[in-house]
Parts: structure tokens; C-alpha cells; sequence
């Protein structure tokens, strides 16, 4: 049964190209800016956890224009 379902999927796919382009296009856009900031935000938590009042230690960051 599962098979006729894949089968009415793909014939589906080659009939409406444009439209499978598009959404394959959109959903792979979402799922890598989804990981993107995934990590972005792994990464800002993952300062000073090793110590052991890390959540008291707090990061100044300065930016110097000329």
C-alpha cells in the first residue's frame, strides 16, 4: 500500500515541476537557517561552562570605529 502512495508522490513530482521546486527549494532554505542559528546559539552558550561559578561570569565585548 505504502507503495502506491510513493508511486501517486512521484507522478505527482513530474507533473508539477515548478511547484516541487519551489517547496523542495523552500524547505531546505528553512531547515539550514534553522541549523544556522542553531549553532549560533550553541556557540554563545557554550562560554565558561567549565568554571565553576560560570553563570556569574559575564562577557564585555568592545568595538573601536576610527
Amino acid at each position: 500500500m505504502i507503495k502506491n502512495y510513493f508511486k501517486i508522490a512521484f507522478r505527482s513530482f513530474r507533473q508539477h515541476k515548478l511547484f516541487t521546486l519551489i517547496n523542495v527549494v523552500g524547505l531546505s532554505i528553512g531547515i539550514s537557517t534553522a541549523l544556522v542559528i542553531y549553532l549560533i546559539v550553541n556557540y554563545d552558550y557554550t562560554f565558561d561552562k567549565f568554571h565553576k561559578d560560570g553563570d556569574r561570569i559575564y562577557r564585555v565585548v568592545s568595538n573601536y570605529f576610527i
